[in-house]
């Protein structure tokens, strides 16, 4: 039960740091307010380039997570078992 609540916390920290990771993603394409002038059709064509890179900063951070996990995983040394006292 521990592990599907960290989980669930993970998913919403996540769904919260693809926020402002899609603006990044955003000006890292050049589209920032202060650079262009953009007509109705060109917010729309932005508005889905933001969308696309929320769920490219969603994926990042799961891959980032389990690359973590895996390392930490592979790092920890194996527990010796004891030996039964005769």
């Amino acid at each position: 039960m521990k592990g599907l609540a960290r989980e669930f916390l993970w998913f919403f920290i996540t769904l919260i740091l693809s926020l402002p990771l899609a603006v990044v993603f955003l000006w890292f394409m050049g589209f920032t307010p202060e650079t262009i002038n953009l007509e109705d059709r060109e917010r729309t064509y932005i508005w889905g380039l933001y969308i696309l890179g929320y769920i490219v900063s969603f994926i990042a951070i799961y891959i980032m997570r389990f690359t973590a996990m895996a390392i930490r995983t592979l790092t920890n040394p194996e527990p010796q078992p004891e030996e039964e006292e005769a």
